[in-house]
């Protein structure tokens, strides 16, 4: 199961910008406050409802999208959000450096994981990534946790990368554009969107 927090059309706008801006060094502090708030506002409001589509009765454990660019420095995302999801047991998934880091194609070994730690009778993983263009990386890193013993995987991503010129995309973005970006509507379950 894939939940967008927000959609990004094109590059403009600040949640883009944000998303830009965060990984910079130095880093823009208020990119990372805005998005730190976007991803706690996500957690009050509608993890509830994410867990009960994907019927998961509470996560055990959070990874995050590694960096397939800079594989031995811990993802500016991960230092970002840690404190939010600290209570979960953390899996840090290694990157298979044979494989291209400008890869846009699933593909099973491109991340490295023996086996969950702390593993319990239902090992259910939160996965977070920032972005998700083609989603090659996060549904890879998905498919590294499920291998090594994950129940269920749940990728939350604070935006899904939309084309707007790319015609399969177009009924998508005419949809969302319709009406502005609202925290309180829920991606899962847009009947209780306090959930």
């Amino acid at each position: 199961m894939v939940v967008p927090i927000t959609y990004r059309n094109g590059s403009e706008g600040q949640h883009s910008r944000d998303l830009r801006m965060y990984k910079k060094t130095p880093a823009s502090e208020a990119a990372r406050k805005n998005l730190t708030v976007l991803f706690r506002d996500f957690c009050m409001r509608h993890i509830r409802c994410v867990k009960n589509a994907a019927g998961v009765a509470s996560f055990t454990h959070v990874a995050f999208v590694p960096s397939t660019k800079k594989p031995d420095q811990i993802h500016p995302l991960q230092a970002l959000l840690t404190p939010t999801v600290q209570s979960l047991r953390r899996i840090d998934l290694g990157v298979n450096t044979d494989i291209s880091a400008e890869s846009r194609e699933f593909n099973q070994d491109w991340f490295l994981l023996d086996r969950i730690p702390d593993p319990k009778p239902q090992t259910d993983v939160l996965l977070i990534d920032d972005t998700w263009v083609s989603g090659a990386r996060a549904q890879s890193a998905a498919h590294r946790l499920k291998r090594a013993g994950a129940r269920k995987v749940v990728t939350v991503v604070l935006a899904r990368q939309l084309e707007p010129g790319f015609a399969p995309a177009q009924p998508l973005v005419k949809r969302i554009t319709s009406s502005p970006f609202d925290r309180a509507t829920c991606a899962v379950h847009e009947e209780d969107a306090a959930g």
